[in-house]
Formats: structure tokens, sequence, C-alpha cells
């Protein structure tokens, strides 16, 4: 199998942020696939429109993958990411490394009761690096285990074949975190009033515009027979 590290570390900016992992690859000899899983916060999504048009990598996503929920609506336990890289590592003793850029997104959370905590925190799991190799002769007289890291999804539709083979994590000490903007509770009432006033001038507005444009078509009309 190849001999290889990767390290994550997350460019965080307000709602939507990028996870970057560089992975390294210090041996290659067999025919193999990067594959890098993600188990999200309920707090945090990863659009599947956007991933596909991303021409380095496929992905999956298993669990509460709509986009328009609120924190409040997804099920606490998220949703789990595999992205699949293409590129095969099949060249033999040549180091090589390569980075994988994941677009991540974070819903809007709850609400909070004081103005003065109206950030919230969110710390992500490191993602864990594995390879599946495919068509490999020496491994056909082994017997083939699942790591215990990738047992509980090994069940997945869609999830590669064996043989998988961890790949270490060079910092998985440094923290994936972000913080995230929400709502002031007290504001509630506030922004409530707000929208229904946007709501009642728009109307209006639609109203009067609609108006003057059936009158002018009708006056067209009338000076057109006039002609």
């Amino acid at each position: 199998m190849p001999l290889a590290t990767f390290s994550s570390s997350l460019d965080a900016q307000g709602f939507h942020f990028t996870l970057s992992t560089i992975v390294n690859v210090s041996s290659r000899d067999d025919h193999c696939t990067f594959h890098l899983l993600l188990e999200l916060d309920p707090h945090v999504y990863a659009d599947q429109y956007e991933l596909a048009q991303r021409p380095e990598y496929t992905s999956l996503v298993w669990g509460d993958a709509d986009l328009e929920r609120p924190v409040s609506a997804v099920h606490p336990d998220g949703s789990v990411l595999l992205v699949t890289t293409h590129k095969h590592v099949t060249l033999r003793a040549q180091a090589t490394n390569f980075t994988v850029d994941v677009p991540l997104h974070a819903r809007y959370g709850r609400p909070t009761e004081t103005s003065g905590a109206a950030f919230h925190p969110i710390t992500l799991k490191h993602p864990i690096g594995f390879f599946a190799c495919i068509d490999d002769s020496k491994w056909v007289c082994r017997p083939i285990v699942v790591p215990e890291l990738l047992k509980p999804y090994a069940s997945y539709p869609g999830w590669p074949p064996l043989p998988l083979f961890l790949v270490k994590d060079s910092s998985p000490n440094e923290q994936l975190q972000l913080v995230i903007p929400v709502g002031v509770r007290e504001d509630l009432a506030w922004v409530d009033v707000g929208t229904a006033i946007t709501m009642t001038v728009m109307f209006f507005y639609l109203l009067f515009a609609s108006i003057r444009t059936a009158r002018r078509l009708a006056g067209n009309k009338s000076h057109a027979k006039t002609e």
C-alpha cells in the first residue's frame, strides 16, 4: 500500500468556507485512489450541486443534505461526506503531493438570548483519509478487514470496495474551527415587523406598477385604432 500522510486546515469566512487537505505520498506501489471522509456537524452542510462542478473529485453525501433548512430543522447527527479523488496512485518509487479543497457552508444557527453572544463557534471533526486499492493480486489470499475507524460507514450505499488502508493525519491536534453569526431572540419581533412592512410596501408598489402598465397598454391600443 502507499506510504502517505495528510493534513487539513480550514479557511473560514462567515457562512462559506473551504476545508483544504494536503496529501503527501512518499511511496507508491499499488493502484489506489485516495478518499476523504468528513463527518459534518449539523451546523455545516456540503452543497452537492457545487461539489458536482469540481473536476478533480466525485462525492457522496449521506444524511440530511437539504440546503435550505436552518440547524433547528435538521437531524442532530448531521451528515457524512465522502470525497473520491481522481488521482490514482500507480507509479512506483516516486513521491508526490496534491491538495483536495472541499467547499462547505454553515446553516443559520439558533438565535441566542443575549446580544453579547451573537456568535456560535463550531469545531469540525478531523476528516479520515484512506486509500482504496483495487486489482492487487497480492491481497487475494489474505483476509480483508475493514479498518476500525471506517466500520460505521462501510454499509453505506456507494462505499468504495475493499481493501482499504488508513492514511495518517499529520496534524490531529490542529483545531478546525469557525464562528458563525446568529440572531438575537429579542430582535425577532423587530424582524417580523420589518418583514411585514417591506412586504406591504412591495405589494402596493407592484399593484401601482401593474395599474400604470395596464393603462399605458390600453392607451396604446386606443391610439392605434384612431390611426
